[in-house]
This record gives structure tokens, sequence and C-alpha cells, in this order.
């Protein structure tokens, strides 16, 4: 017998009997045979064979017989039955894992199809010159793999093999290790007007590894201490606007002053954007998520039908410049409704003090004050109403007016919030339709203008390229400037002005850019009831190139108080996870037609002098820990927790153990290879279902004080039950025991535990935490995945293995219960306690990853002491990674 023993080489047992028996050690190394004699005839290739004298015997499963079918000439194939395949058919794969293969139609050239005439149902068209006769060009994809980071993994492998470290060369930004970010170098000055894109506005994608998004290097594309976010969950084309308004300084007032109240929407999106700029302001340049904002605004059927929801399948022919300007309307006037408390609205803008009811504080910050008159021209009745539109649309002159499209920026949008026109209305007085004139008069100027471009089509963003700065104007021309803007010869400049101001005289409107470093009007400097000066402070553009997908991101003028260095340009890209400082030049100029505007935001430059935000709510309703509200139809009485009392008021440094369980919304997409290898698209679509949060000190350590399940009213694809504990019942409000909360209302829970400055204890928090969609600073978690580890081992080690070895309890046994593991990870951590007091702890340690390498990390029986003696192997386990507690498919 061996490796190297000849094919026709055999032994023959010498035994007057037969063989009864038969076995091979585990080891490989050697053969037993019995007979009926009762002897046993042991062989082997060596002579020194190492034998393992603990191996279990080997457990074969249980063959079912198969049923027994009666076949007929009539009988369906179907009764047959199928065989039992250990992987889903490709049959019953998502449509979203198949994709077509071959090379995609050509797009015709505009020019060819708007020269096209039609000659009995066939179309002829010149040939433009810049293709061959019956012959389409063949576009290769570009290649990015240059600018697209390694996995961190991959990182720290290359480090421990070199000793040297490739720095970035950048002096301007933090050093970073790794490969050199050629993705977010700055713009040539060879090319001032942007013409060509530069390569920080591509479309950034996350890449996934077998370790899951926590492997992507995001601070490749992030080296400033704002935080980008995230761009695999669905809708995640709000990010743009959602960076915008987190920048205005007055909104985040009143977002985070709303979530300090006790607000009863169960899906209110002001309250979710107060805890998305809570999120933002701790990130400190880590990249966010705003899953939580994204999921209620999900279930507003007012969205659904205006078509703000992104389709699962990018389209290159979706115009997501349209689609963030309805957004943009969609969001403020339902922050609107949900802030606007009649008769109970804080003033916080003094203008609207002679208002009979106080305005809603969205509508004090945006609105635009309006006066709306219908006059009959029959009766000459008129109709008055005060309107507070949040958004004004640019209206453009018809193409055929080459002249009036060549105006400047500021008499466009004069004329489109200053409007008169004739229409038939219904008019109370005469009892039918008859023609009215329509006016709008603006009567009161908001504290921030947001702008819709309206270049939606390529006809509107031309407006924008012909008339942006180029080279300057001749004399004559700069004297005929409309609106007695003052020439310039020096600079050219840009159409969008930085600056601009807006006097009310009685009914007339003036509109006059006031570029930087000029005189400003004395009619500008009046009273700010009638006069404002507003500065530009961000705008959000849609990028399309070449044959990409489109995709929005957002030019920000940070807050002088926030910047990080006030002597450098305070404009900064957001481009989802991707954050960069960039010139001025980029944000002024048009000329480029790789990107569209889609929204301008104009602020004025006396808001704060002008704003109030201290009259605003600043004590925060704790109330909500202190009692137990559960929207089951019939929870169970003696439930497992026991709310906090009054004088348990959580302090800072307050110790609590907590756990959660999640279960799935979406499956993973992958795509399969040609070489069969599998890639992750994107990752599975996780919720929170239960969080357990328990004392960690007192006199009743160890007693939950919160155990919540958590009702989505999204479908759930996968309970995880074998992992998560949960059922199907535990989340029905028909059927549930268990205390049964929303969302907003766990979460809500954890943010005040968070800014009390409790300290989390848990094992794989960073997990947990990124699934909940709450960010935590190190200072406050305690993980003891992290306190039973060695830093030059690769292995975390699993909380079942470690209550096994340690505390001599078998936990995990069945399914998963949070309370039992957030209890289990305070007794580490009070372990490790006592281990460093004592001396110990390293000791410890080194016999744990001793043990685990000995019984490759598989958990023995209740009955088994922990001290396992050499080469003892316990009995087999399910494997479990503590990197993965919820999804072994993450693992």
């Amino acid at each position: 017998m061996g490796s190297y023993a000849p094919p026709a080489q055999f032994y023959q047992i010498q035994t007057s009997s037969y063989i009864t028996a038969m076995d091979i050690a585990s080891s490989a190394q050697t053969l037993a045979f019995g007979d009926g004699a009762g002897c046993v005839h042991q062989f082997a290739d060596t002579q020194d064979y190492n034998v393992n004298p603990y191996s279990m015997s080997l457990e074969t499963p249980d063959i079912t017989p198969p049923p027994s079918v009666t076949m007929v000439e009539d009988s369906p194939l179907s009764s047959v039955g199928m065989p039992y395949y250990s992987e889903q058919l490709l049959s019953a794969w998502p449509a979203k894992t198949r994709f077509d293969v071959g090379q995609p139609a050509p797009q015709i050239d505009p020019e060819v199809i708007r020269n096209m005439k039609t000659i009995d149902f066939v179309g002829y068209a010149p040939n433009p010159g810049n293709a061959r006769r019956n012959q389409a060009p063949r576009k290769k994809k570009h290649q990015h793999d240059k600018d697209v980071p390694k996995f961190r993994s991959e990182q720290e492998r290359e480090l421990l093999l070199s000793s040297s470290i490739l720095l970035e060369d950048d002096e301007e930004e933090t050093k970073h290790s790794g490969r050199r970010s050629s993705s977010v170098g700055d713009l040539a000055s060879s090319d001032p007007l942007a013409l060509i894109m530069p390569k920080h506005y591509r479309r950034v994608e996350i890449l996934y590894s077998k370790f899951g998004v926590d492997d992507f290097d995001f601070g490749y594309y992030n080296r400033t201490h704002f935080g980008g976010l995230e761009t695999h969950i669905r809708n995640s084309y709000c990010n743009s606007l959602l960076q915008v308004l987190y920048f205005n300084i007055p909104l985040r007032t009143i977002a985070k002053s709303h979530i300090k109240i006790d607000c009863a929407r169960e899906h209110c999106l002001l309250c979710e954007l107060g805890f998305l700029f809570r999120m933002l302001e701790d990130s400190k340049g880590q990249n966010c998520q705003a899953t939580n904002f994204l999921r209620a605004f999900s279930t507003f059927p007012q969205a659904e039908a205006l078509g703000l929801f992104e389709s699962d399948t990018p389209d290159r022919q979706t115009s997501y410049s349209t689609l963030m300007q309805n957004f943009t309307r969609f969001i403020l006037e339902q922050l609107h409704q949900e802030s606007n408390t009649p008769g109970c609205n804080p003033l916080i803008c003094e203008s609207f003090r002679q208002e009979p009811e106080t305005p809603s504080t969205i509508q004090q910050l945006f609105g635009l004050q309006t006066m709306s008159q219908s006059t009959c021209s029959s009766c000459h009745n008129e109709v008055t109403r005060i309107t507070y539109p949040f958004v004004v649309d640019m209206l453009y002159p018809k193409k055929q007016d080459q002249k009036l499209r060549k105006r400047s920026f500021t008499s466009i949008l004069k004329g489109s919030m200053y409007r008169e026109n004739q229409t038939k209305a219904w008019c109370s007085e005469c009892r039918q339709y008859q023609p009215t004139t329509t006016k709008k008069v603006i009567q009161g100027l908001p504290g921030v203008l947001m702008i819709n471009s309206g270049a939606g089509s390529s006809d509107e963003a031309t407006i924008w390229r012909q008339n942006g700065p180029n080279t300057p104007k001749p004399k004559k021309q700069q004297e005929e400037s409309e609106d007695g803007e003052s020439p310039t010869q020096q600079q050219p400049a840009s159409w969008v002005p930085d600056r601009f101001g807006i006097h009310l005289n009685g009914s007339d409107l003036i509109i006059r850019a006031l570029p930087v470093g000029r005189e400003i009007p004395p009619e500008f400097m009046q009273s700010p009831d009638n006069c404002a000066i507003y500065e530009l402070t961000s705008t959000i553009l849609q990028i399309h190139a070449d044959d990409e997908v489109p995709h929005l991101v957002a030019q920000v003028k940070v807050p002088e108080e926030e910047l990080e260095s006030p002597n450098k340009t305070p404009w900064y890209l957001f481009n989802d996870f991707l954050v960069k400082r960039i010139r001025p030049e980029e944000v002024f100029s048009f000329k480029g037609a790789w990107k569209t505007p889609a929204v301008l935001h104009y602020r004025r430059v006396d808001l704060d002098k002008l704003l109030r935000t201290s009259v605003l709510p600043s004590e925060v309703d704790y109330s909500l820990l202190f009692k137990d509200m559960s929207i089951a139809q019939t929870p169970r009485e003696d439930q497992a927790h026991e709310v906090l009392g009054p004088d348990e008021m959580p302090q800072k440094g307050t110790l609590v153990a907590i756990d959660a369980e999640f279960v799935a919304l979406n499956q993973e997409e992958t795509e399969v290879r040609s070489d069969g290898t599998k890639s992750m698209i994107r990752p599975s679509t996780l919720t929170l279902a239960r969080v357990s949060v328990l004392r960690g000190e007192g006199d009743k350590e160890g007693k939950p004080f919160i155990d919540d399940y958590i009702a989505t009213p999204e479908p759930v694809v996968d309970y995880l039950t074998e992992f998560s504990g949960i059922k199907p019942e535990d989340l029905d409000v028909a059927m549930t025991k268990h205390t049964l909360v929303p969302l907003k209302v766990a979460y809500k829970k954890l943010r005040m535990l968070l800014d009390l400055g409790c300290i989390f204890i848990g094992h794989g928090l960073k997990k947990d935490f990124r699934t909940i969609n709450i960010l935590v600073p190190p200072e406050q978690i305690i993980d003891t995945v992290d306190i039973y580890h060695i830093r030059n081992r690769h292995r975390k080690i699993s909380l079942r293995f470690l209550a096994w070895h340690l505390l001599q309890q078998d936990i995990q046994s069945e399914s998963h219960d949070s309370i039992e593991d957030a209890e289990t990870a305070l007794v580490l951590y009070k372990k490790y306690i006592e281990y460093r007091k004592n001396g110990t702890f390293g000791k410890v340690l080194e016999e744990v990853y001793e043990a685990g390498h000995r019984a490759n990390w598989l958990k023995g029986p209740k009955e088994t002491p922990s001290r396992t003696p050499s080469g003892a192997l316990p009995p087999m386990s399910p494997f479990y990674s503590p990197s993965a507690r919820h999804l072994p498919s993450q693992q």
C-alpha cells in the first residue's frame, strides 16, 4: 500500500477465517482488518505511523427510502419527482443574475435622426461624415482597474509580505497607505473651463470580496473629515440632495431638534433626516448609509405615484436631473407637513410676524412668500391667496427665440418667479368658466432659495453651455448687457452668478448679479424684508460620461465654521462615498457636455442674523426609555425584560450589553463568470428584527431593559431562523407575544443611549451597528471579539466557543437568542477584567487559541471540560464565524 505502490501490487491477509470488519485511521496512515477468529490484522506503509486515539465514529446520514411511484401511459411527469440538489437549478435563479450575451445595438447618431426623411416607410439620411458606410464602430468599455483600490485584506497581506509602504505623494491631502489614488487627481490647469470630465466625477461602485463590504477600502476615496454615503441601497440617487441638506445648518438644527421631541409618526422623514445628520456629524470621515431614511421614503405612495423610485436596473435613458428636481420638490413639501403643528409653530424668522398664523419652520426657511391674484375679465372679481412654494422652476424661452435664450441667468430667474398669464378659470361670481388673469407677486423672500434648473433635455442644457464663461465680451456687447449689470473686460464672468440680489419694489421684482469684490448698489442695502443678497452654496449635477449610466453628484460650499483648512477652497465634491476638495472653476463652468445642472442652492448672506433657532426644542424627551410600548395585539404580560426605573437614568460611561438579530429583505445578487467563479454584485439587504439591551452594572446587572421585536412593512424573504432565532410569527402584529415596535422606536432608544454616553458591550458589534445604521464612536464600544483576539492571528473567536471554553456554557445550541448572547458577552468582559487584575489574561488567551486549534474551533458537549486533552476532537457542530454571525454566506 502507499501512494507509490505499483498498481498491481496487493497484500493477502493471512487468516484461516473470514474478514468481518475493516477500518482506516483518521490519519490515513494505517488500516485494520478483523476476522471471524477474533484477530486484528494491521497494515501500514511506515514503521512510525500516527494514530488519533480519540477519533469519533463516522456518522452517516439516514437513508430515506425512495417513494414508490407507479407509472402508466397517462401519468404526469411531475409525479416522478426531482432528485435532491445541493444548489438551486438555473431555472430558479432570479432574473437579476441572468445577463444577455453579445454586443448591444449601437445608438444612432441624433443628427442622423434629425435629418432623416421617410419614403415608403424607409428612412433616408445623409451620412454626417463621422461614420463609415454600413459599419458601426465597437465601443470598448473603459477599464478603471487602476482606479479601483485593493481590498483591505489584500493590503494587509501585502504589508505583511513587504516592509516598504507606498505613500501618497499628494501634499495637499492626508497621507494614505496603499495604491496611488489617480481617480481623485486634480483637474489639469490646461482645462480651466472643465471641458474634459475629471476622474473624480466618474460613477463609483462598491466592490465586494468574500469578507463582505467591510473589506472595501472606503478611505481610498475620502480623506476628509466629512462622511460620504454608500450606493448599494435602492434610491441612493438621493444621496446628493441629502449631502446638500446636511450642510444647510439651519435645516440641520431643525431636524436635530425634531428628534428630541416625541414624534408619533411611524415613517417620519424629518426624524430620519435628523438621525442621518447626527450620524454624519459623528462620522469624522467614515462612510455612512442613508438606509433608514430611504426605507422610510419608499413607504410613501405619493412618491411612487410621482415616479420617484429608482428602477432596479439602471437605465442610460433615465434623466436623473429631472428625477432629482421632482424629489427636491417632494421632500421639502413632506418635511413641511411633518414639521407643521398649527398654532404651535415656533417663530424662527422675524419677517413672518405679521402673519395671522405662524407657518412651519420649513416654510419660514425655504418658503417663497407669494401672493396669487386671479381676476375675472367679466365681473372683475378678484381672488387672492398666499402660498409658500419651496422651489423655483426655471422657465426658458422657446427654442425659436434665439435672442431671448441668450439672456442672463438673473433675467430668466426673474421671469420664472414673476409671472402673469391669461387662462380660463371658474369664477365664483359669474358661476361659470371665464377668461381670467393670473398674476403672482412675491411678498416675502426665503432664507434659502432652491432653484430647479429645468435642464432636463439637451435643449435646455445648451443654454447653460452657450452662456457659460468664455472669452471676454466685446466692449459694445458688454454695454448692451441686461439688467444694468456692469460690464467687465478683464475676466470672463460665469453665467451662474456667485451672488445676486433681489429687491421687492412694490409689485415689481428686481434681480441683479452682484459679483464678489464689487460695491453693492444702495437698493439692495435696504430693509431685509424687501431686500436679500443670495450666495451660491451648492449645486447638484447629473454626470453622464460616454456610455455609462448617468448619476448625480453634489458640489457643496462647506460653511466656514466646519472647514478643514480655512485658507483653502471651501468647495467639495460629494460623489456618493467619494469626497474631495475641488476648485471653484469646476462649479461655475457648465461648458462641458458631460454635466447637466439639476438643482441650485442659494443662501441669504445675512441668514444667521435673521434666524432665532434658540426657540426650537432643546430638551430631549427621554420618556421612551421608561415605558414599555407595543403594537402587538396580544402581548405576553410576563416579558423577559424590565424597563428602566426613574432612578436608573443612564449617565456618561454607563455600561450596557447589547445584541441584535436581523432578517433578510432581499437576497444577495451574484454574477457567475465563465470560469465558474461567483462575484457578488450587491449584498443581501438586512433589517433589524430584534434588539436586546441589558444592564451592565448595578444591583440588576444582566437584567434586560430593552427587548424589542421590530415590525417591518416590507416583505421578508428569509427570516434566517437558524442564525437569528426569529420566526415569522414573532414579527406578526396579530400573532406575536413579544414587545413589537416600529423600527423608528427601537432606533430612537439606541440613539438616546448613545447620546447619553453609554458604553456598549457585545460581540461583533461593528456589523450589528452597521446594519442598524447607527454610527457609534470607538470609545463607546467594548467588543469581546476584539478583546479575545491576538493581533497577529487571522482567526477571530466566536462567542459560542468562548462561552464553552471559558464559561463552560453551551449557547446557541438550537438557535440564537439576543438576550443570551448579550449576557454572555457581558460575563466575558467581566472575566477579562478579572484576568487583567491578576495578570493572567495573556496566558488565558494563548490557551484559548491552543484549545481552538486542537478542537478545530468546534465546541464540545456540556459535560466536556473546557481544557480537553491534546489531540482530542469534540463532536461536530456548525461552523461559526464571528465576523458574520447572522449570514453564513458572508463568511
